[in-house]
Parts: structure tokens; C-alpha cells; sequence
């Protein structure tokens, strides 16, 4: 994600007067299938870059993942085993 492009979302929300949580960074990075190494296949993350800037949270980064994809797709999201959104979780729990 290049640092203009995951700028709009916190920009957008503040020209409309909306609280950020935090931020959720789609696509992140894949994870090798025989290492586990996380590759980041669009470049380096900015996505800290982005929320210290704005002064706020990262709350996940989500991985490329074929099987998370379908979960979504089908509907099933909730029956997705994932520690990605646990500190988003954590977050709406409190606010």
C-alpha cells in the first residue's frame, strides 16, 4: 500500500466529521506455505506510517488468504479461525 493511497480513508473520515477507531490493512502479505515467512507481495506496509500520522490505531493487517476469501464469499466469515482482528475486537469492546 503506498502512503497516498491509504491516506484517503482517515482524510475522508475526518472532512466528514467521523471518529477512526483505527485502521485495517487489506492484503497485507502472504503467507508462504511451507516457511510461514510473510511475504509482502504490494511492498512494504505504510500502514503505521499512516496511523501514527493521524494518531491512530492499527488494528490488523489482514493477509492474502484463498480459504479467508472464500469464507467471506460464502458467508461464513464468523466460522474463520484468525488472530488478525483480535486488537479490533479488543478495541469495539472497549469504545
Amino acid at each position: 500500500t503506498d502512503f497516498a493511497s491509504a491516506q484517503v480513508g482517515p482524510v475522508l473520515a475526518e472532512m466528514m466529521d467521523i471518529p477512526v477507531l483505527g485502521l485495517v490493512e487489506n492484503m497485507s502479505y502472504l503467507t508462504c506455505p511451507d516457511c510461514g515467512k510473510e511475504i509482502d507481495v504490494f511492498g512494504k506496509s505504510t500502514v503505521a506510517d499512516v496511523a501514527k500520522e493521524y494518531g491512530i490505531d492499527v488494528l490488523g493487517r489482514l493477509p492474502i488468504d484463498p480459504k479467508l476469501a472464500t469464507a467471506c464469499d460464502n458467508g461464513e466469515i464468523e466460522d474463520f479461525e484468525g488472530h488478525w482482528l483480535d486488537d479490533a475486537v479488543k478495541k469495539l469492546e472497549v469504545e
